[in-house]
């Protein structure tokens, strides 16, 4: 904020305030006074606002106001803390004032008080019509104290001794080169055990589930009966359709027949034939069908699937998930990383996985790889899907274990993992 004198520097204050914090008008308030007002290189004027104005800052008391509406409060909010202004606070002290604020004033005022060395000096006075938020408040509580040190300069205060002033360089170098320590950058993640090999056995056909021959965790062989379907309908249509095979053939017989010694007859000939070419591969179609009602295991592992009694009876689609024949004799780590928290992470990355069962034991693991694109995770929050091998191929962990998983990332200084996040919130705000 360069200016060659307090007024001016009040000047630049409410006016560029508005270009990071939008507001309709700013008041700069000195010692319960009108000092600066956006917009307005002379607020000495007697116009109807400006004393209007001034009425309303002399009804708050605003050098003096505290958070707490109760007298005698001994927790009442110390100066630095904002206070939030509407019709309704003023209404309370001054009634007639009140019935104007519409008029000269949007709803929502924020008032913002400067402290000098612990009492207030003044403060900078911001009105909209759309509430302020938490996050803004804090941004202005620190932007309205650094220009307070502006005015203060141009207002001649005695600086603090020089030994305060090496103190207080000292410990700004301290922290400066604290800044710049080394740390790794980590995300924490939901982790489950899952099988590193795994098949997902699913519906052949449309139909009804008649029964699960597997319990949950049952260690099944290649080509064990898992389920079956309910074959009763596929069996009255293949019947059918045997029918509908021998009346085709016989009437393609006679066709045949009749076709030596009636002439009309040969032309009929084609059509019945293609119509017992049609009946046989409806027949082979339904014989087909009825040797895949019976669900086989593709291959050795663990039956993995949910309560078995919810499955009888039930009417499945093709395609469907009914279970999942896992390989036992290995297993990986699937973690999803949630996408507020998304880091740079190189294949290989190392990482700790902490299960329930077990939290004071940590397991090593190496990722694999992460998904591209963040997803659904099974808590219903966008994330991104990724795996890691375990380093220990001996003691794996019971396939469905789950946990917390920790993702190192790469090494950065300590200022940046501190300032991170609140810098890309900030510049989601301002759009810098």
């Amino acid at each position: 904020m360069s200016a060659k004198g307090r007024k001016e520097a009040e000047y630049v204050l409410v006016n560029d305030t508005g270009y990071l914090f939008p507001a309709r008008q700013m008041l700069l308030v000195s010692n319960g006074k009108l000092s600066s007002h956006s917009g307005a290189t002379d607020v000495e004027q007697q116009s109807p606002y400006l004393h209007w104005a001034r009425r309303v800052i002399k009804a708050f008391d605003l050098d003096r106001l505290v958070v707490s509406d109760k007298a005698g409060d001994s927790r009442a909010a110390k100066p630095e803390q904002v206070m939030s202004l509407t019709p309704e606070r003023l209404k309370e002290r001054d009634a007639s004032l009140a019935e104007d604020w519409s008029e000269y004033w949007p709803r929502e005022g924020l008032w913002v008080p400067m402290v000098w060395r612990g009492r207030i000096e003044g403060g900078l006075l911001l009105l909209r019509e759309k509430p302020w938020n938490e996050a803004e408040q804090r941004l202005l509580t620190h932007w309205v104290q650094g220009a307070e040190n502006v005015l203060a300069r141009h207002s001649g205060r005695r600086r603090q001794p020089v030994g305060k002033r090496l103190l207080w360089g000292a410990a700004l170098v301290v922290i400066g080169l604290l800044m710049l320590v080394p740390v790794r950058l980590s995300v924490l993640g939901q982790a489950e055990v899952v099988p590193e090999v795994s098949s997902i056995i699913r519906s052949p056909l449309d139909g009804v589930l008649k029964d699960l021959s597997v319990a949950p965790n049952q260690v099944v062989e290649k080509g064990q009966l898992l389920a079956s379907l309910d074959d009763a309908e596929l069996k009255g249509r293949l019947a059918k359709a045997n029918q509908a095979l021998a009346v085709a053939q016989a009437e393609y017989a006679r066709a045949r027949q009749r076709s030596f010694t009636e002439r009309e007859a040969s032309a009929e000939v084609p059509l019945l034939r293609a119509r017992v070419d049609q009946a046989r591969a409806d027949v082979d179609f339904l014989e087909t069908q009825l040797t895949r009602v019976r669900v086989e295991a593709p291959r050795e592992g663990v039956a993995i699937l949910g309560d078995t009694s919810d499955w009888a009876g039930r009417p499945v689609r093709l395609g469907e998930r009914l279970l999942e024949v896992a390989d036992t004799r290995g297993a990986e780590v699937e973690i999803w990383l949630p996408s507020a928290d998304n880091i740079p992470l190189p294949e290989g990355a190392e990482v700790s996985l902490f299960l329930n069962v077990d939290p004071s034991q940590v397991r090593e693991a190496r990722l694999t790889h992460v998904n591209y694109r963040a997803e659904l995770a099974p808590d219903g929050e966008l994330a991104y899907r990724a795996h890691a091998v375990l380093s220990d191929a001996e003691n794996l962990p019971r396939v469905g274990w789950r946990g917390t998983a920790k993702v190192e990332g790469e090494q950065v200084t300590l200022g940046y993992y501190l300032f991170r996040r609140p810098w890309a919130t900030l510049r989601s705000w301002t759009g810098w």
